[in-house]
């Protein structure tokens, strides 16, 4: 395996943090064999549980009015990286589906784990400013590209962030990251004391330890954590191969 400890200590480790892109589009088989791998007594997920119930409750609603606002752009226009962003953004993010389906075929629990005040301000604005046909259509002129080609270039500025100390960029420098991230030690660690192993599922920049300011990964850094990037897993083998194992266990 490439150069993580994880794969030779994670036997021993209490505490696993999994790095990922929000929105990719193979997240969810990704981090179901990671999970699967790791073999954890605890799930958690970098989502609150306000976040988490208002997305079940108008979920469905934001999947209709997306199709109605993409009705209305030229043929072809949900293929755009930023709509495809969007899309993946409205819709149910594949750690909280990778963690509840792992729960359900091996009974381990898992649970939403963040501070919901940026839900309760942002996620009531979807409905009435982010899923209008003028914000998509303004989408449309932004850069185009491959959403995979997108999110690999993601792993790889996260795989340099790790190896070097980097400052953090200018929209992660703020209070909110900072309130955010403690609170997510703080839950983190106390978890890791009461279960034999936690694997936390979480967007790989709050993993980084910044040169000009603590973050979630060096306030745990006396736990020695093991911390991996989601798209390790493509290294792993298929779970199909191994689905009598998973009913033999469930």
């Amino acid at each position: 395996m490439r150069g993580n400890a994880i794969w030779k200590d994670s036997a021993t480790s209490s505490l696993i943090l999994i790095g990922t892109v929000h929105g990719d589009p193979r997240g969810q088989a990704r981090a179901g064999k990671l999970l699967y791998h790791l073999r954890p007594e605890l799930v958690t997920v970098e989502i609150s549980p306000f976040s988490l119930g208002y997305r079940l409750k108008h979920g469905g609603r934001w999947q209709r009015q997306l199709a109605a606002a993409l009705a209305e752009l030229p043929v072809g226009a949900e293929r755009h990286l930023a709509i495809q962003r969007l899309a993946a953004q409205v819709a149910l993010p594949f750690e909280v589906r990778a963690a509840r389906d792992h729960s359900r075929r091996l009974n381990v629990p898992w649970r939403p784990l963040d501070l919901g005040f940026l839900s309760r301000r942002h996620l009531p604005r979807y409905a009435t400013e982010l899923l209008t046909p003028a914000n998509l259509r303004s989408l449309l002129a932004t850069a185009d590209g491959e959403l995979t080609d997108f999110v690999a270039g993601e792993f790889r500025r996260a795989r340099q962030a790790w190896v070097g100390a980097p400052r953090r960029r200018i929209l992660l420098c703020v209070p909110e990251t900072v309130r955010r991230e403690r609170f997510l030690a703080r839950r983190l660690r106390g978890l890791a004391s009461r279960h034999r192993r936690v694997v936390h599922l979480g967007g790989w920049e709050h993993l980084v330890a910044w040169e000009d300011s603590s973050g979630l990964w060096s306030d745990l850094a006396d736990l020695k954590p093991r911390r991996v990037l989601l798209d390790e897993a493509d290294r792993l083998p298929d779970l199909k191969v191994q689905s009598s194992r998973f009913k033999v266990q469930g």
